[in-house]
């Protein structure tokens, strides 16, 4: 009785979830190279310790949270991290894991709002008059919002952080 009750739900859901998975649009490409397009201009401004470049592609309302650095709320306070850049005494580069990098569409019924992107990097560290060295690894998560035609970066999570292996002697 038990069994047949459990088959007879399991086939019911699975018939609800074909249908609202046949009720979605059709897939529009268009968002996702916008939102790629966006994700690599601001690594890229990253790259280039370009704090004014990262930031204008941060929500007003922006949240950065950080398993080692804690949390940041508001555009203007991350904006006033990410100006620490112009004076560090080491320059940071992210690179993408390849294979890694994942895009997902956020929708409400039919409307784009957003996307979810996911992945892994790893971050190497150039200190002045030195060649660059692997500093370390992590994972990453940024809902990115359509906001009327621009992309703006809403939620970042960077997260399980681990740092690259001394150098041995």
């Amino acid at each position: 009785m038990f069994t047949r009750g459990l088959v007879s739900t399991s086939i019911a859901m699975l018939a609800m979830a074909s249908t609202v998975a046949l009720a979605q649009p059709a897939a529009d490409t268009a968002w996702d190279a916008g939102a790629r397009a966006a994700d690599k201009a601001y690594w890229e401004a990253y790259n280039r310790a370009d704090p004014d470049g990262m930031n204008a592609w941060l929500a007003s309302d922006v949240e950065f949270y950080h398993d080692r650095g804690g949390k940041v709320i508001g555009k203007k306070a991350l904006s006033a991290v990410n100006d620490g850049m112009k004076s560090a005494p080491v320059k940071l580069r992210r690179e993408a894991v390849p294979g890694t990098i994942r895009f997902f569409p956020m929708r409400q019924g039919e409307t784009l709002y957003g996307a979810i992107v996911t992945g892994e990097h790893r971050f190497y560290a150039r200190p002045a008059g030195a060649p660059e060295t692997l500093a370390g690894h992590a994972n990453f998560s940024h809902l990115m919002l359509l906001q009327g035609k621009q992309w703006r970066i809403s939620r970042i999570f960077s997260y399980e952080h681990v740092d690259a292996p001394a150098p041995a002697k």
